[in-house]
């Protein structure tokens, strides 16, 4: 329906523009077909492919339907019978070589985002290592808004604006703000570039910001770089990597009475990986603290849950 809703079941009257649908938790309901956004039917006798709110998905010829129930015949497993209630989509015939799984994560990594930007009324709750609760929320298909808290009183928000360019291609802009607690905080302004589709692809972010102890401010002189990435290994399981290189500086003794500034790069890894459906995913991963190239640090472990809400139901292969 066009105010997000859906109703799911059999169609047993459609005149002077009414439909009537019989559903197997609301009875017999009836809507006005101007009020109708989009529709998908299925017809006894054949092909569809059936999307589950589980992640799941059947491709099987519909060989019985009642307002509670399908019945359809796969080539695998034979007679399998689905929850009409459960059903997010149905497509005709096999899967569509456009079909990217069964979850579209493209717009984010552990916590970066890409360049590819969420679809409107689409978002996320997440949570991340427990101590840290955060949403993000498609306004338009190209610009998004996002928030949260970090235990046990610091704040972020972040905005991103992003568009596709080519096939392959996205750009985006944005910022982020962090404040905590102990009178910390940061400010950053970032640009990306994403190279790939929402399944796979690769994408490096630099950004300018200023870091806060009080009531002293510091502006960065060379940018924070990210370079991050996913690879789709299978319907419900994909690999990570998210890397941070935070421009720092350091005092060295390069003899008597003498003293350098070295400017360098501190790199934080993470590398991981996603499973998970259409609503619900966990990632799972390992992330580096302190300086990698002194080789004076260790690794912690990494895990976060995100639960997705959207009031369309879109797959889009790119």
């Amino acid at each position: 329906m066009k105010n997000g809703s859906k109703v799911t079941g059999v169609i047993t009257e459609e005149a002077n523009g009414k439909i009537v649908i019989q559903d197997a938790v609301l009875g017999t309901v009836t809507v006005d077909a101007v009020n109708v956004e989009a529709r998908k039917v299925a017809k006894l006798g054949s092909e569809y492919t059936f999307y589950m709110t589980s992640g799941k998905r059947y491709t099987g010829v519909l060989t019985e339907i009642n307002p509670s129930a399908l019945s359809i015949t796969t080539k695998r497993e034979g007679v399998i019978v689905l929850t009409a209630m459960n059903l997010v989509d149905i497509t005709t015939g096999g899967l569509p070589e456009s079909f990217s799984g069964d979850y579209d994560h493209g717009s984010r990594y552990l916590f970066a985002p890409s360049a590819i930007p969420l679809h409107k009324g689409e978002g996320y709750y997440h949570n991340y290592m427990i101590l840290m609760n955060g949403f993000r929320y498609g306004i338009t298909d190209e610009f998004s808004v996002g928030g949260g808290i970090i235990a046990p009183l610091g704040f972020y928000a972040d905005a991103k604006y992003g568009r596709q360019l080519g096939e392959k291609l996205h750009a985006a802009i944005g910022g982020i703000v962090i404040t905590t607690p102990f009178l910390y905080g940061l400010v950053c302004g970032f640009g990306s570039v994403t190279l790939g589709d929402r399944k796979t692809n690769v994408t490096f972010s630099a950004g300018y910001g200023a870091v806060g102890a009080g009531a002293e401010w510091e502006a960065t002189r060379r940018p924070i770089l990210n370079l991050s990435g996913m690879w789709r290994l299978g319907d419900n399981f994909s690999l990570l990597t998210e890397n941070y290189f935070m421009p720092l500086s350091r005092t060295i003794y390069a003899g008597p009475s003498t003293f350098v500034t070295e400017s360098y790069y501190h790199p934080q890894l993470s590398l991981g990986f996603r499973i998970g459906g259409i609503r619900h995913t966990f990632d799972i991963a390992a992330t580096t603290i302190g300086d990698i190239t002194d080789s004076d640090y260790f690794v912690i472990p990494f895990f976060a849950y995100s639960y997705r809400f959207t009031n369309k139901k879109v797959y889009k292969g790119n």
